[in-house]
């Protein structure tokens, strides 16, 4: 199988100011073609450091793609280090200094004379075009080797990677693409769930990754062998019992969606210490107005009474972060919207204002569905954002385990 690898060229990066999404993408696409990623080198925009990246990764892999560096600023080095790299002069491309002038023509701009330094084209590289910027990606081919250079903007990649290197790499390169399907579990941990799928004999075609999420467990499966992977799926399933809730590209908020659709239901929340995070991830998906009638963020305890109803006496007797709290709240937003389903969330999520008896991490939830009405506590582990984040999933899925008639 042809070795690929991808390196990533920006201070922002290693600054940890911006978030490497280039590098998922792409080891997805590449896999997707049967050129899964050997490895990646994330360096600064400094000569010698891009060099060494070329220089080792040249030697060992058969496809090697850079993205960032291409603008035309005096801190965007990439090209002039990749063509002294490749023994290559920069020529200016009249063809690229259109394409540019075009780009800037179409927002009524005039085009900077500094952008002439995008036309400049190593000699022997393909300039492939990018509708999408003004840098054009660069591709380079060597006997059954190829390298690429795209712009570090996302949106600029992957166009350039679509349009472009996608044909000449399945042409040149392609082979056995990597299967990849992942189960989505809930409500345990990771090494529980290593302890259920401890008695299983994984086919020596297929592996497992394990991918702990903010408050779950995902399994992904991958290898060539489709029906090992397959076999693979099929045997851990079962054991995964009513901690399995959905698939591959299945989102919490998508798959309670699908649901909410079957039957003819409609949500709606109301919120404390999630703040709007859990109906922030309920309108995430297109077309969430089939089915999220709406919802309240009552944060203090005289917003709890005037807009969900709840009672003077449950907040002194109980508290806010009560399950009797919870209980009101859900039927306050219910009786509100009118919503065939409902949830509440109340609790303490820190850093303050956690007790003896209700630490931070506490949270109260109340459900209802049609005429059913429940309630519970769970203590969540992590910071602020952490508690907030795993609070407003769990609400989602505990709700999918409901309708789904496997609630734990």
């Amino acid at each position: 199988m042809p070795r690929s690898a991808i390196i990533t060229i920006g201070n922002e990066i290693l600054l940890g100011r911006t978030l490497n999404t280039n590098l998922a993408w792409l080891a997805s696409e590449l896999a997707g073609l049967g050129l899964a990623v050997e490895f990646s080198l994330t360096v600064k925009d400094e000569p010698e450091a891009i060099r060494r990246a070329l220089q080792q990764c040249w030697a060992s892999c058969e496809v090697v793609i850079s993205t960032g560096g291409l603008g035309p600023t005096a801190d965007d080095i990439t090209k002039s280090v990749i063509a002294e790299f490749f023994g290559a002069e920069l020529e200016f491309d009249q063809k690229v200094w259109k394409q540019v002038q075009s780009r800037f023509a179409a927002r009524n701009l005039p085009t900077p004379e500094i952008n002439r330094n995008q036309a400049l084209i190593p000699k022997g590289f393909v300039a492939l075009s990018n509708q999408r910027g003004t840098a054009p990606g660069l591709y380079y081919s060597s006997g059954n080797k190829s390298f690429f250079a795209f712009a570090g903007v996302p949106l600029e990649m992957k166009y350039v990677f679509d349009s472009h290197a996608k044909r000449i790499l399945a042409g040149k390169h392609g082979g056995t693409p990597v299967i990849q399907k992942t189960l989505h579990t809930f409500n345990i941990s990771e090494s529980a769930l290593a302890e259920l799928l401890s008695g299983f004999r994984f086919p020596a075609e297929a592996n497992l990754a394990w991918l702990p999420q903010t408050g779950r467990v995902d399994l992904r499966f991958y290898g060539s062998d489709p029906e090992a992977i397959d076999k693979a799926v099929a045997h851990c399933l079962p054991l995964l019992g009513n901690h399995f809730w959905g698939r591959d590209e299945d989102t919490p908020a998508g798959t309670l969606h699908g649901l909410l659709r079957a039957k003819g239901f409609s949500v709606s929340v109301a919120e404390s210490c999630t703040g709007g995070l859990l109906q922030k991830m309920l309108t995430d998906p297109p077309g969430a107005s089939d089915v999220f009638l709406g919802g309240v963020v009552a944060y203090s305890n005289a917003a709890k009474q005037r807009v969900l109803k709840v009672s003077p006496s449950t907040l002194a007797e109980h508290g806010a972060v009560s399950e009797e709290s919870a209980l009101e709240m859900v039927s306050g937003i219910k009786d509100l919207t009118e919503s065939q389903t409902a949830i509440s969330v109340t609790g303490v999520a820190g850093p303050d204002g956690g007790t003896i008896q209700k630490p931070v991490g506490t949270v109260c939830y109340g459900f209802s569905v049609l005429h059913k009405v429940w309630s519970l506590t769970q203590i969540f582990s992590g910071d602020r954002e952490q508690i907030r984040h795993k609070a407003a999933e769990f609400a989602i899925l505990h709700l999918i385990q409901n309708m789904q008639g496997t609630m734990i």
